[in-house]
């Protein structure tokens, strides 16, 4: 075998395209790897994460016994770091060919020495190797018994001079020599001077542009692609010209299949983040067995509907709503779906404490993980991926103190650790008529052309520093320390090498990347002045030329001005989308925007669970309204048929508030949010105290909250008399001592004007219909007195002079109910004939909007609109689509707008 050496060559192909037998180039990783293999060295490979915590556990016993020792007030802040960097540094100073001596050592030296004693007399463990052993083990054998071995090699070509080498290289190869290898020095080849061209862009997308047009317009022959930057843009470049992809995409730890152990110790640690949950139910991890089929979740799909359900109805865990889920999934038969379903549950009913996480307790938890992904693997490489990673983890946590809790951070630096990087799923590499490299040592152009993609300043190495005396030291050991000077030049001069060889470099520079503007690569330098040239300055007439390449283009003409979006879609006529039942917050979406309601409702085109789990304010007014319905409950008098006129005290409301707040709001527990979940509570049992002390006060005897109603509705259509289910619930029901029925409807609002506004227009639809069904359901009563309660303000809303002093006009509860059912056979009759109006458009043309406005003229406008239409006997609901999640399919904002 003839090999060509380089400092730089890890990574280059076998033979390198020249065809020759018995061919190899190769850097110190390759050659080390092949020196392995002949002697009989080769060992499985340990994993990183699994070193560290070796080291970890060295440096453990070691502070036991030397408890002032130099890295102890580091350990005890950061262990996992700690060990890390103290790792790093060992075998940095083993790779010099430094042996540990006795005597007084540099700090840094001296505990990388009393750690490598311990370890080697069996202390803690052993300490498995790194590269830098790897290549002392090759030497040791090369001086003794392996010395005139027959390895098979018959000539190495370095490419730097020998002494030029760090470490323990020059040895090494002196004793290949003496063992009957051919070493040779290659000779300078690349000494010339390429023509250079430097094209500057201002973006990424403007140079992958002229990468591109520069790739479609040149002959394949000797031509190089040096991608010294992420492709991932340029390969779209490439796609749309019908080019094959470069595929060179870095890899990250944040790749999807790395997410999978972090999140599920996330969910598994207290308190419960069910953000987190949710994302774990809705995970998918493999495609689906065909284009069509759904993707394969780490939760099977009937588990992760139902909880997520349950989610969505409750953000918490351990309620009702999620015990009738798991329910449904045991009730289904689906013995898989149950089988996870009861691990999340186990996992979320008893969650580790966040400052007492056991490595032991860790383990366990991994091992339901670990089951899972192989049931589901089926050989993928990115699932196997997440299968390594969890069981390194494991095995990491298993060689620490099992009892010395782990802080949230090192538990996140080994998960990190363990994980890796991977690629990128858009890292595909296509069949090419070009050579494609990413470093510029490895270019074998001989007089060709290389397209330099992305030259940076960021590519220089940084090498291990070390200072006067820890450089004497390691040298006294026998170790050979070049200075940051000579290994930058080692780097430099492999470059300028590799580049030299072609006879032409078109370098494009991206300008900004990823936030960032990078300094062009000192190599450029090197090359010459060259020519500098602008995207724009290509392009003249209809020819874009670059280096004597060119290509026809068309200038497209001037961008016609984008139309406003439709205020009215026609298709034909629909009666199938009537619908059978409706809600009150059905009728508020049909009246507002006819568009949304179709969507949302007829068509069911809504956004995923996992997106739609309450959060803010509608999970606090969900919060506040369970803690009204425990508290009328548990305090319900049968004998009375309602609650005593005595109202809860503020400690009652805040113990109920706490104890409903992991099942329904459970985001206030997580760190970090305690001022928020005070401020709530306080708000809570303020708001509360003056809702049951106000409604006491009127005489009012609370008979029930959330009062579910299901009644008929008969609606006069065009096309004929049409009987829907009209159902929901009523917040509150209050009764009078004369028998006068109330209802309040809770409202968790920052605006303290909104609902006084519509209860005094008479515009209160949701107070009509709630009224409406409490006549169906008592013919004959009085009309129901009808209010609103403000929970963040503590505030009534009503004509009932004891509970709201503001001495309001009592609403028109029949003429709101009687416009509210006017409109929706009209918004009904359009939608039956095949005419979906956007009403949010149209509310914004009737109030002269575009949209743009802030809040003061737009509410200003709204409320002029709202009044014409109230005069002229209609009824103008307001609810703007561009906060919704329909948005953009309403043309109200994005792309459509």
């Amino acid at each position: 075998m003839r090999i060509d050496f380089g400092w730089s060559l890890d990574g280059a192909a076998w033979a390198d395209g020249t065809g020759a037998a018995g061919a190899a180039r190769l850097g110190p990783r390759g050659l080390t790897q092949l020196l392995q293999n002949r002697l009989g060295l080769t060992r499985p490979a340990v994993a990183p994460a699994v070193r560290v915590a070796q080291y970890l556990r060295l440096l453990e016993e070691h502070l036991a016994e030397v408890p002032d020792a130099w890295p102890a007030r580091s350990f005890a802040v950061d262990p996992w770091s700690t060990a890390a960097q103290l790792l790093r540094w060992r075998d940095e100073a083993l790779a010099t060919g430094w042996r540990s001596t006795g005597g007084h050592l540099p700090e840094r030296l001296e505990i990388v020495r009393d750690l490598e004693r311990r370890a080697v007399s069996g202390g803690a463990g052993a300490l498995a190797p790194s590269a830098a052993d790897d290549l002392r083990e090759i030497l040791d054998l090369l001086e003794g018994e392996a010395a005139g071995w027959p390895l098979g090699i018959a000539e190495i070509t370095c490419a730097e001079e020998r002494e030029a080498l760090p470490g323990m290289w020059p040895q090494v190869l002196t004793l290949l020599e003496r063992g009957g290898v051919r070493v040779t020095h290659a000779s300078a080849d690349g000494d010339g001077a390429p023509e250079l061209t430097m094209v500057e862009a201002l973006d990424e997308w403007t140079a992958a542009d002229v990468a591109a047009r520069f790739l479609a317009a040149s002959p394949a022959d000797g031509l190089t692609v040096l991608a010294a930057a992420d492709t991932d843009v340029l390969d779209r470049a490439l796609h749309r010209r019908g080019l094959p992809a470069l595929g060179v995409v870095g890899a990250s730890r944040d790749r999807a299949h790395h997410q999978v152990l972090g999140l599920f110790l996330d969910v598994a640690t207290a308190p419960v983040d069910v953000h987190q949950l949710a994302a774990l139910l809705d995970l998918r991890v493999l495609p689906g067995a065909d284009g069509e089929a759904e993707p394969v979740g780490l939760v099977p799909a009937l588990a992760r509907r139902e909880l997520l359900g349950a989610l969505s109805a409750e953000p918490g865990v351990g309620g009702p709503t999620w015990q009738r889920a798991l329910a449904r999934i045991q009730e289904s038969g689906h013995e898989r779906a149950l089988e996870v379903a009861r691990v999340i549950d186990r996992l979320v009913g008893d969650p580790l404490p966040a400052d007492d996480l056991r490595p032991g307790a860790l383990v366990s938890r991994l091992d339901d993980l670990a089951a899972r992904l192989r049931a589901v693997a089926r050989g993928e490489g990115d699932l196997l991926a997440s299968l390594t990673q969890v069981q390194v983890a494991q095995e990491v946590l298993g060689m620490l103190d099992p009892g010395v809790p782990l802080g949230r951070r090192t538990l996140q630096q080994i998960i990190d650790s363990c994980g890796g990087s991977g690629p990128s799923p858009r890292a595909v590499r296509e069949v090419s008529p070009w050579q494609v490299t990413t470093s510029p040592a490895q270019v074998r152009s001989n007089g060709g052309t290389v397209l330099w993609w992305g030259p940076s300043a960021d590519d220089a190495p940084r090498p291990q520093r070390w200072d006067p005396a820890e450089t004497a030291a390691l040298e006294a050991g026998g170790g050979r320390v070049p200075s940051p000077t000579a290994l930058a030049a080692l780097e430099v001069d492999a470059a300028l090498r590799g580049l030299r060889r072609a006879g032409e470099v078109i370098a494009v520079l991206p300008g900004r990347r990823l936030e960032k503007t990078p300094g062009p690569s000192g190599l450029l330098a090197h090359l010459g002045e060259g020519t500098r040239v602008r995207p724009e300055a290509l392009v003249d007439g209809g020819t874009w030329s670059l280096a004597g390449r060119s290509l026809p283009v068309t200038i497209p003409a001037e961008e016609p001005e984008r139309p406003a979006p439709p205020l009215e879609h026609r298709i034909a006529p629909v009666p199938h989308l009537l619908p059978q039942r409706l809600s009150y917050t059905q009728i508020a979406s049909l009246l507002a925007c006819p568009h949304h309601w179709a969507l949302e409702y007829a068509l069911g085109v809504r956004p995923a669970e996992v997106a739609a789990l309450p959060t803010g304010a509608r999970m606090i007014g969900t919060l506040v309204h369970a803690v009204v319905e425990t508290l009328v409950t548990e305090r319900h008098d049968p004998e009375l048929g309602g609650m005593p006129l005595v109202a809860p005290s503020a400690e009652e409301i805040r113990q109920v508030v706490d104890r409903l707040v992991p099942q329904l709001a459970s985001e206030l527990d997580l760190p970090g949010r305690a001022a928020a979940r005070a401020d709530v509570a306080d708000r809570a049992v303020r708001a509360l105290e003056a809702l049951f002390r106000g409604v006491a006060g009127a005489g009012l005897r609370i008979t029930g909250t959330e009062v579910g109603f299901e009644l008929p509705l008969t609606l006069e259509l065009a096309g004929g008399s049409r009987t829907i289910s009209f159902r929901g619930s009523r917040d509150l029901d209050a009764v009078a001592a004369d028998g006068r029925r109330t209802v309040l409807d809770l409202k968790w609002s920052r605006s303290r004007t909104r609902y006084g506004d519509l209860f005094d227009t008479s515009e209160a639809i949701q107070l009509a219909s709630y009224a409406w069904t409490l006549a169906e359901e008592h013919p004959g009563e009085p009309t129901a007195d009808v209010g609103y309660f403000l929970l963040r303000s503590g505030e009534f809303v009503s004509a009932d002079p004891a509970l709201d002093p503001h001495r309001r006009e009592p609403m028109d509860v029949q003429n709101a109910w009687s416009r509210m059912i006017q409109g929706v056979t009209t918004v009904l009759d359009e939608v039956a004939e095949g005419r979906i109006r956007c009403g949010c458009l149209e509310t914004q043309q009737r109030a002269g909007l575009d949209g743009s406005e802030g809040w003061q003229k737009r509410s200003t406008s709204l409320a002029k609109a709202r009044a014409a239409v109230r005069e002229a006997g209609g009824l103008l609901v307001e609810d703007h689509c561009a906060t919704s999640d329909h948005a953009h399919l309403c043309g109200t904002t994005g792309a459509l707008r």
